[in-house]
């Protein structure tokens, strides 16, 4: 009689090559986990800080901010910071493009910019004077950035119109 065969994969004289996975996968294991583990954390991290832009954008508004209190003295300059960089950074695009060139036109855009750049100033003292207000103080120094921020708006819609 010939030889019996043992049931497939029962381990017994199989031709197929063994390997110790056991200890393969423990040795993998911690590598794995600590792979995966920075990933999420990367992306975790990366979320919050896509959140953390969203949100303020969605306040950087003067509608957004008008309201804030003393207590809130830095979020609101951060805000109005990041408002006019925001609008800094399109009057570069706008000096750029009127630089060198002739005409009426160019004249009353280089102009506008001027304009605006003068009132950035007065916008960046009356901030100045804002964050070193007391508790008192605040409302009136407020009142005054909120002149010196529509004087800025206006004067940054007229030089990139």
């Amino acid at each position: 009689m010939g030889r019996r065969q043992p049931p497939p994969n029962s381990g017994v004289n199989c031709p197929i090559m063994k390997f110790p996975s056991i200890p393969l996968i423990l040795a993998l294991a911690p590598a794995v986990l600590l792979l995966s583990g920075g990933c999420t954390k990367t992306d975790n991290e990366n979320a919050a800080a896509v959140v953390q832009d969203i949100k303020a954008t969605a306040v950087d508004t003067w509608d957004g901010i008008k309201d804030f209190t003393f207590e809130q003295r830095t979020d609101f300059s951060a805000s109005i910071d990041r408002m006019c960089r925001s609008m800094d950074n399109e009057i570069e695009v706008v000096k750029a493009k009127t630089s060198g060139t002739p005409g009426v036109a160019s004249a009353e855009r280089e102009n506008a910019v001027k304009d605006y750049d003068a009132a950035r100033a007065d916008l960046k003292a009356s901030l100045a004077n804002l964050n070193n207000s007391t508790a008192t103080g605040w409302a009136d120094a407020k009142v005054k950035v909120a002149a010196a921020w529509q004087r800025v708006k206006a004067d940054y819609d007229k030089a990139t119109q």
